[in-house]
């Protein structure tokens, strides 16, 4: 099972394969299936007829007609089909949400075969296009993008489904999966089920066979053949920011990865290059389960339960689960040390020995994924009494993990990075010039 991206879980309602506001007013199989199975007047099979495995060039709706191979037309508004594309672009009608249609754009042949189909606007497919990887063929592959790193196997693991497990003793810092997704979708809520299906279902079809398998073999959870490209988006997905709106990415790769609420993984997303790289944060045996974390690992226990239960349909059994609402005491810790060392007026009790305790408890939890948020504050909280070597050692610890989690071009990376170049001249200087416990 799959989450979205930490600081916003993926999982919109928008691909809910119900179709409905809120997922849980839908009770019981039969009925989510009768809510999938409902069409729309205005869709028919006819209307995404095709020849040669080829589109017909109409919308599925079948409200606009492909004026050329390289141009579109919706509503007088011209698609046009770019070079970046290898198949014609296949689109809704105007969409006045939007104000744009949504079209279905794939290049099967993108990163040496792998390919990649997108359902966007053209607007925002146009910015797609112009990203390094469509203008530069190997830009991909000479980064180690979408090569295996033979780190990890892949493993049937008991009430969890298909796992990723560690071909080999890992340290932090080891680069586990670089991989762009097969599937990006808009994260419309305009398109009823049936509608959005049909969409998706093209732009799978357009990818090569062996891609097309893997995304068929992933993870599912309501099991409906009429529904299986949303079914997947829905238990794998993650969160991608692209032209300024929210895309759901599926990396069949990174999907194996399963949960935990004290991940011994993290991952980030870089919309520049299209893809979604894992690392590991702690030692993790060989043959032990690679993780990630679906949900923010501050929550207390029952929230945890009641958000995976509610988005995943799973309850988690992981380390931290395990020992119940026992382990919200060492939250409670950290919530509390941090808004201490985060108060910076005259009366605050922050302190060195506060800001190491913290560091202590996050890796206490297990929350190793998280650590930028403890180093940070550690760094602060010794520039604010001068000591230049706590400030830097911090502050490069900070920027490691930030770079984990948020990538190295980050702002956060580069913030640490500053601080430890610089610290004198940071605003946090000397803050508190006098620590009773330093």
């Amino acid at each position: 099972m799959k989450s979205g991206h930490i600081l916003g879980i993926a999982l919109q309602i928008a691909f809910a394969v119900v179709g409905a506001s809120d997922p849980e007013t839908v009770a019981g199989r039969e009925q989510v299936q009768q809510q999938l199975l409902e069409r729309d007047d205005a869709v028919s099979d006819e209307s995404i007829s095709r020849e040669d495995g080829q589109h017909d060039g109409r919308t599925v709706d079948g409200s606009t007609t492909v004026g050329s191979a390289n141009l579109s037309t919706i509503d007088g508004e011209s698609v046009a089909h770019s070079e970046a594309w290898t198949h014609e672009p296949v689109c809704t009608g105007f969409l006045g949400e939007l104000d744009s249609p949504l079209c279905v754009y794939t290049n099967s042949s993108f990163s040496e075969g792998r390919g990649i189909s997108i359902f966007t606007t053209p607007k925002i497919a146009d910015e797609i296009a112009s990203l390094l990887p469509f203008q530069d063929a190997a830009a991909l592959s000479s980064r180690g993008i979408n090569v295996a790193t033979d780190t990890w196997y892949t493993k049937e693991i008991p009430g969890k489904g298909m796992g990723m497990m560690a071909k080999h003793d890992l340290q932090r810092g080891d680069l586990l999966t670089v991989y762009t997704p097969f599937l990006l979708a808009h994260t419309e809520n305009i398109l009823n089920t049936t509608e959005r299906e049909r969409y998706l279902q093209i732009g799978l079809s357009q990818l090569p066979e062996q891609s097309q398998e893997q995304y068929r073999a992933l993870a599912k959870i309501y099991h409906l053949p009429e529904v299986v490209v949303q079914d997947v988006v829905k238990a794998n997905s993650f969160e991608m920011h692209l032209g300024g709106q929210m895309h759901l990415a599926v990396f069949p790769e990174s999907s194996r990865l399963n949960h935990a609420c004290a991940p011994n993984a993290q991952y980030y997303l870089d919309p520049d290059l299209l893809i979604h790289v894992v690392h590991a944060v702690r030692p993790i045996a060989k043959d032990e389960e690679i993780t990630i974390s679906y949900t923010t690992p501050y929550e207390p226990f029952s929230v945890r339960q009641k958000y995976l239960k509610k988005a995943f349909h799973f309850t988690c059994s992981c380390s931290r689960c395990q020992e119940g609402a026992a382990t919200d005491s060492g939250l409670v810790e950290i919530h509390n040390l941090q808004e201490s060392l985060g108060n910076w007026e005259a009366d605050s009790t922050a302190s060195v020995k506060k800001a190491e305790r913290l560091v202590k408890v996050y890796e206490q939890e297990g929350l190793d994924a998280f650590l930028d948020n403890a180093y940070g504050h550690a760094a602060l909280m010794y520039n604010s009494v001068g000591s230049i070597r706590g400030a830097q050692k911090y502050a490069r610890l900070a920027a490691e993990a930030a770079s984990l989690k948020q990538g190295p071009d980050s702002s956060d990376v580069k913030f640490w990075l500053e601080l430890v170049e610089n610290p004198q001249e940071h605003s946090s200087w000397k803050k508190r010039k006098v620590d009773r416990e330093l």
